[in-house]
């Protein structure tokens, strides 16, 4: 995935994207800005994550970016539950705004929830729905944290026990996870890493060209 022993942020970048994502809600957000903190992600990026504080907001977040004309490429980051109605919604949504059939390819989704790939920073980790009571048990095993209901201090707790030294073992724990979104858990947000992770940015050119014709 990473091409060089140095970490991503350490190595001279060649230029600057701005890729923003739209994050469905608070666990990506702080997930998400945990990441940015480490030296993990290439500096050839300048990341912007926005909190759509719900599913329902992304399309509309999603617009606006987009109508910004501000970014290089932007992105959308999500959960898929057992019943998908929320994503399928987001899905059509989108496809509206873009008017074609490629949505999918600017979608990052985990199913059950993000909690899934935050959680395999500490271990093996299978859920099976977005229901935080369900998740309780797997979160003090793995973190410390009890009762945990995602309040943003618990979040910010969770995340803040996220360093690069587990980096790699995430990313061997995701491959292992499949990515196929008819099982759960599931998760393509191994995709995204890899391309935040490479200099290379010739991906941002060939999403944008089937997306954006």
């Amino acid at each position: 995935m990473i091409m060089s022993n140095l970490p991503p942020s350490l190595i001279a970048p060649k230029a600057e994207k701005s890729v923003c994502l739209i994050l469905e809600g608070y666990e990506e957000d702080f997930y998400f800005k945990r990441l940015q903190a480490l030296p993990i992600f290439s500096r050839v990026y300048n990341i912007k994550p926005i909190n759509a504080k719900g599913a329902s907001n992304i399309p509309a977040r999603y617009q606006a970016a987009l109508a910004s004309d501000s970014y290089a490429i932007v992105l959308i980051v999500c959960d898929m539950d057992r019943t998908p109605d929320q994503y399928n919604y987001i899905l059509r949504e989108i496809k509206n705004i873009l008017g074609n059939e490629n949505a999918g390819k600017i979608i990052t989704f985990t199913r059950p929830c993000t909690l899934q790939i935050i959680l395999s920073h500490f271990g093996e980790v299978n859920l099976t729905t977005q229901a935080k009571a369900s998740a309780r048990e797997d979160v003090e095993r793995l973190t410390g944290v009890q009762h945990y209901d995602a309040h943003q201090d618990q979040l910010n707790t969770i995340c803040g026990k996220i360093f690069y030294r587990s980096w790699e073992q995430l990313i061997q724990r995701l491959k292992l996870l499949s990515e196929n979104p008819n099982d759960i858990p599931s998760s393509n947000m191994g995709a995204l890493f890899e391309k935040l992770c490479s200099e290379d940015f010739e991906w941002i050119d060939d999403i944008n060209a089937s997306i954006l014709t």
